[in-house]
């Protein structure tokens, strides 16, 4: 199978977002991100085998701002991109990016945040959607018991009381869900990289 044409290179990365400009155009969830950033950092482990990584050159964010899942999981993306040797990111709207938004569709779902990991050439090296499989198994019964069983009326509350929850999880001791997350990305970039996992 050929493998997908990624309609990005260098002068179209170079316009995306970085990752302080993210920031600094989220309005008001820009504290909420930055409060999950404060809480993600890297494990001395994790930073050590990032820091290992010196193939990815260039990392594609897929995000918007009102999305759960990016206020909880870009932080700690934007760690990994820190500890990686001459990595950078960029950011770029979703709903402002169709073509890029098509080309990494998840189960035809338009899932985010979308992060792809290229290599000096451009060539994709591994890509991570959304969220850790744990933290999906942990939404899926938290809305099961709010969002889905509220009438119409009561829709709004049952939402906030749903991301209070999944951000519960998430602010757990040791930040399990965000400790989920570093591992897939680091598996993603083992197996593309044929880097052989620690015994």
């Amino acid at each position: 199978m050929a493998q997908l044409k990624i309609p990005l290179d260098a002068q179209r990365f170079a316009k995306g977002l970085t990752w302080k400009d993210y920031m600094a155009q989220m309005g008001d969830t820009r504290a909420r991100t930055e409060d999950n950033y404060a809480k993600s950092a890297l494990t001395e482990e994790e930073r050590k085998f990032f820091s290992g990584i010196g193939q990815a050159r260039y990392v594609l964010m897929l995000a918007e701002n009102w999305c759960g899942d990016v206020h909880r999981n870009s932080p700690l993306i934007a760690h990994i991109c820190e500890a990686m040797p001459n990595c950078e990111l960029r950011v770029f709207l979703r709903d402002q990016n169709a073509d890029l938004r098509d080309t990494f569709l998840n189960n035809g779902y338009q899932s985010i945040p979308v992060v792809v990991f290229f290599d000096r050439d451009w060539n994709e090296i591994g890509r991570w959607i959304e969220r850790a499989h744990a933290a999906t198994a942990k939404v899926v019964g938290i809305r099961a018991k709010t969002v889905d069983v509220a009438p119409k009326d009561k829709q709004e509350a049952a939402m906030a009381e749903y991301r209070k929850q999944v951000q519960v999880e998430y602010d757990a001791p040791g930040g399990p869900l965000w400790r989920a997350a570093a591992q897939e990305v680091r598996l993603v970039l083992e197996q593309r990289l044929g880097l052989a996992p620690k015994k």
